[in-house]
């Protein structure tokens, strides 16, 4: 596996307000914008100034981005438009928002980067897809930095049914009963340590397995980067593994000490 770092790193759960952008971008740019997007913005600038990197400026940087089953809001909302105004008057701003790829659009275009992106919808195997992927960037040498992050959005029809029912959803979410809220982190990982608190990766392995999924972890699509954010805050060498699926996630990390 080649050498890399993790140089910063943000979490989020809930919605980000628009107030906690103003340091950031000015608020109106963002009227129209998916919650979810937004969250994913909002962390990533707090990645990316943890890392020491320029926000408003170009950089050659690649986009992973992981989206388990996607902007779940908006696609209820434009079937809803569907089924309430017919095709021809279905909200275009619901459809914009329900595709796979809209949220790395809005960071690809608030952060100016110019790698590449991809966009990775596997539920819960989306943030060791995404990263494994981001990896790769490196490797080949496509990109200088990386950019991470991993965007969950509420699922409304779950969100309804799933306390009334919770034994039609126990094999889908965490907590049939809620809460229900967005979550969201971000990882700006490079070949080179950078900013404030790099931690070197010593180990990443995505493999299949026999073993049952981990009860503690799974399922969720953001829970696992949730975690490895948490880690990552304490400042000590880690192992963090995670089965689901029939396969087994692991990543090993330590604080980069300067030699």
């Amino acid at each position: 596996m080649i050498k890399f770092y993790i140089n910063g790193f943000s979490a989020f759960s809930g919605d980000v307000s628009l107030e906690q952008f103003t340091p950031y971008v000015e608020t109106r740019r963002l009227r129209r914008m998916e919650t979810m997007a937004k969250n994913a913005l909002f962390c990533s600038y707090q990645a990316l100034e943890q890392a020491a990197l320029p926000l408003h400026e170009p950089k050659n940087m690649a986009l992973s981005v992981a989206v388990g089953a996607g902007s779940l809001e908006n696609t209820c909302k434009f079937m809803d438009s569907i089924l309430d105004d017919g095709d021809e008057l279905s909200s275009p701003t619901a459809f914009a928002g329900s595709v796979h790829n809209s949220t790395g659009l809005v960071l690809s275009l608030f952060l100016h980067t110019s790698g590449p992106c991809i966009t990775t919808g596997q539920f819960e195997a989306s943030f060791p897809a995404a990263l494994l992927t981001a990896i790769s960037f490196l490797h080949k040498g496509a990109c200088e930095q990386a950019l991470v992050v991993v965007a969950e959005d509420i699922n409304g029809v779950a969100q309804t049914y799933a306390p009334l029912q919770p034994q039609l959803f126990t094999n889908l979410l965490r907590n049939p009963q809620g809460p229900f809220i967005r979550a969201t982190a971000s990882f700006v990982i490079g070949t080179k340590p950078l900013g404030n608190n790099p931690f070197a990766v010593n180990r990443v392995e995505f493999t299949r397995t026999e073993q049952d999924s981990n009860a503690e972890y799974g399922k969720e699509s953001a829970f696992t980067a949730l975690e490895t954010v948490r880690l990552l805050k304490k400042g000590q060498a880690f192992i963090l593994e995670d089965s689901f699926g029939g396969a087994q996630f692991t990543l090993e990390a330590t604080a980069y000490v300067k030699p």
